[in-house]
């Protein structure tokens, strides 16, 4: 096996962001002859630990390992002893000749130290802000705008007040769990041959909240497939015809169309007929679709429900509108909304406000008022969207341009010397007591005082 790739989840199960990424690059690593192969985790808990049979998914062997226990997204509950044998005994019967980590939810929190025991390069690709942050987006609870992007350090005193709880922990409990965690990440960056961001925002930010070397972080561009190929190309704006906002993408709550929709309405009453809006996109689940609805009734609002590069360019959006309310890693919708032509409006929060402000305006994250300013200023300026749309930057770096790259740093890894790492591996007596100790906790939350019988 030339490199085994391990990711939470994979199709068919899921399609997200990362898993299309991967998907994607194993299939053309595969075309290229490598033997490039999946180890992914589950959303589906079994009664034992278990790997099932490799299966192929579009033509990748994939093998899913499933867990065995309640609540295994949880910060807290990141190792797991029989997982870590069970990906130890396939690593040494597999040997592969390098392992690149996506992801260590629904695993394990130790796959870079297990590697090593092999001797296996390992290369890790962040694709978000997990490792420094034990609710993944560095989100903090609430709606509070100052919380929308917390920049504070990981640490027990920084983020116990907001880690996800079962609710009987004491703050020992808590605060140990939190110094697990980063301990953990940090070690098992450290240990990589080289960690891959695709913005440097994402590389700064890391550093700075986890205190791991900058230096540690290598930026690698996603590659880009363009969506339009053989598609008309897109006419300006027209004089007199209302001016078309989109958002399409995921429609989470972390992705901010409810903040749009809240900004559409000002921008209708103030500016009534010179502007519609669009949504493409599905929400991910009927409660926020039920919430978002009502915001857009009585406005030149479209709910275009699921869509794909077709449906986009025949709603010959005039300016895209990603208001995240989350520090995004990177933003595919840029790349596409840069191919057909169009300037953008971001939030002012990590890849998209970097990767944006080349033509575009950047709004205050979660504040609607900020937001319909932005937007108003396309209605209000005329000079404003050519402006912008002559600044468009060319398409970002293509999938082969990508591919030839990131085997670079394969073979970089594979052949180059190992490098001490920053941070010490956590020892195993150390999680063995923290499992001790959240099992005492818990039993004294149910226990008779009388003791067991």
């Amino acid at each position: 096996m030339d490199v085994l790739h391990v990711i939470h989840q994979f199709p068919p199960e899921s399609r997200g962001g990362s898993e299309s990424y991967l998907l994607d690059v194993a299939q053309r690593q595969r075309a290229r002859g490598l033997d490039a192969q999946v180890l992914t985790g589950t959303m589906h808990a079994r009664p034992a630990v278990i790997l099932d049979p490799a299966e192929d998914v579009e033509g990748i062997p994939v093998h899913r390992l499933h867990r065995n226990d309640l609540y295994f997204d949880h910060h807290a509950k990141m190792w797991h002893p029989e997982v870590e044998q069970m990906v130890a005994d396939r690593l040494a019967a597999w040997r592969p000749k390098l392992l690149h980590i996506h992801h260590w939810v629904r695993l394990t929190c130790n796959l870079a130290e297990i590697a090593t025991r092999f001797d296996i390069p390992v290369v890790i690709t962040l694709h978000d802000y997990y490792t420094s942050c034990p609710r993944a987006f560095r989100r903090r609870l609430g709606n509070a705008i100052e919380d929308l992007s917390c920049r504070r350090v990981l640490s027990a005193a920084s983020c116990s007040s907001c880690v996800p709880v079962y609710g009987h922990e004491p703050a020992h409990e808590l605060g140990d769990g939190v110094e697990l965690f980063a301990d953990h990440f940090r070690a098992e960056v450290s240990l990589a041959r080289a960690a891959l961001v695709a913005v440097s925002s994402t590389a700064d930010l890391l550093a700075e909240m986890t205190g791991m070397p900058r230096n540690r972080y290598e930026v690698l561009p996603l590659g880009y497939h363009p969506r339009f190929h053989g598609m008309p190309r897109l006419a300006p704006p027209r004089a007199g015809e209302p001016l078309r906002f989109a958002f399409w993408g995921t429609i989470g709550r972390h992705k901010g169309v409810d903040v749009l929709l809240h900004a559409f309405r000002k921008v209708a009453e103030r500016r009534p007929g010179e502007a519609e809006l669009h949504v493409l996109g599905q929400a991910d689940s009927e409660k926020f679709d039920g919430e978002l609805r009502p915001l857009g009734a009585g406005l030149p609002v479209t709910f275009h429900g699921p869509f794909d590069a077709a449906t986009l360019h025949a709603t010959a959006p005039h300016v895209g509108v990603f208001p995240s309310t989350c520090i995004e890693t990177y933003g595919l919708v840029l790349d596409e909304c840069f191919e057909l032509g169009r300037p953008c409006i971001t939030s002012d929060l990590g890849a998209v406000a970097e990767r944006g402000a080349a033509a575009g305006l950047a709004s205050r994250a979660g504040d609607a008022e900020s937001l319909a300013a932005a937007m108003l200023r396309f209605v209000d300026e005329p000079d404003l969207w050519p402006g912008l749309a002559a600044k468009v930057p060319p398409l970002a770096l293509n999938r082969d341009e990508h591919l030839e790259r990131l085997l670079a740093i394969y073979e970089r890894a594979r052949t180059g010397p190992a490098h001490a790492p920053a941070f010490a591996s956590v020892p195993p007596l150390r999680r063995i007591m923290f499992l001790q100790k959240q099992r005492e906790t818990a039993l004294d939350r149910i226990r008779d005082h009388e003791g067991p019988v």
